[in-house]
């Protein structure tokens, strides 16, 4: 009696330990995700600092589950490398510009790369958050390059940064001006400068060795950048306002991501770009202030000199229909082109 009961009982621990051991196998423990981020700016921008918070955010709201390491400065491979750094796999994140890359991103590119087509950074932010909300097509051209966009971030307006001075557009004749993309080098073209390609890290040395007389430049890359060391120069005219460089994640990571995860995400990522907004703006407000004791002047360049310049310019919204109309996605294009004359209005 004793040995049967014992037996009973041994059967049954048994039986739970299986039982337990089965559950314990069908439901493993989520592996820490770590996650690669390599950034074209230097870890000073106002814009990095939001990247901090941004990671800081997913890592305490995924309970340590997502780790994003950020790499300032273009660590881990050169601005125009970041796009096959990530279909690669050597990274899994990258904030590039997508001005860099206008064959493979042209609609993404378009905001980063027009000139004279926006005001202000707060319709910077909300051209992109209805793009991305009302233009499947933007995502989808993201899918095809292996990405996913998180979000957007801001600079401030590019005003005319020179060695000498310039307040009209006749002084923009011969001079060498620092461009991307392929609408901004026609911009310097129309009024007689010649563009010439710089990336980021290049623009320093470009000016103090005069490969260019001026660049388009915000006040506070122009303290970042130490640019104030070799052009002192800068005039009240907005060359270029819109989106920088976008957060974006390679497909093949983020599909390693549980759904959860992926919301919460997206969710500090909508949250960031209001924050990098706010900060770009009180950067600018704080640069002028110290470039004015860097001995920096600011020169106004009259109204009627920017309609001359805007007014020898191409028209980019047509030329940009025209050249998404070859690739069978002028619809696209036009809707995009709506929803920014709209924000702008």
């Amino acid at each position: 009696m004793g040995l049967q009961k014992h037996t009973r009982i041994g059967s049954g621990f048994v039986s739970a330990a299986v039982i337990c051991g089965a559950l314990f196998t069908a439901q493993p423990a989520f592996a820490k995700m770590t996650l690669k981020a390599n950034s074209q700016w230097p870890e000073t921008h106002s814009g990095s600092q939001i990247d901090k918070w941004w990671a800081e955010e997913i890592e305490k709201r995924t309970d340590g589950e997502v780790e994003v390491r950020l790499f300032f400065s273009g660590a881990l491979g050169k601005a125009q490398e970041n796009l096959e750094l990530m279909r690669s796999g050597a990274i899994e994140i990258s904030m590039m510009s997508p001005g860099y890359f206008p064959a493979q991103l042209p609609m993404h590119a378009a905001p980063n790369s027009i000139p004279m087509a926006m005001d202000s950074v707060p319709q910077a932010t909300e051209l992109m958050e209805r793009l991305m909300d009302e233009l499947p097509a933007l995502n989808a051209e993201a899918e095809e390059n292996g990405l996913k966009t998180l979000f957007f971030h801001h600079l401030n307006p590019y005003l005319l940064v020179c060695k000498d001075p310039v307040t009209d557009v006749a002084g923009m004749e011969g001079k060498k001006l620092r461009t991307w993309g392929e609408a901004l080098p026609k911009a310097a073209e129309a009024v007689g400068a010649t563009p010439v390609t710089l990336f980021l890290p290049e623009i320093y040395e470009g000016l103090s060795r005069g490969t260019v007389d001026c660049i388009p430049f915000s006040v506070d890359l122009v303290v970042n950048y130490k640019i104030y060391e070799v052009a002192k120069h800068i005039s009240e005219i907005t060359i270029w306002e819109g989106p920088t460089n976008a957060t974006w994640i390679s497909l093949d990571a983020w599909n390693q991501l549980s759904p959860e995860h992926q919301s919460i995400i997206e969710e500090v990522s909508r949250e960031a770009m209001r924050k990098d907004r706010d900060a770009t703006m009180a950067a600018d407000a704080g640069a002028r202030k110290a470039l004015a004791q860097l001995g920096v002047t600011f020169h106004e360049f009259p109204e009627e000199e920017k309609q001359k310049w805007m007014d020898a310019n191409p028209d980019f919204f047509a030329d940009f229909v025209v050249t998404m109309d070859e690739k069978g996605k002028g619809d696209d294009a036009r809707k995009m082109i709506s929803i920014w004359e709209e924000v702008v209005q």
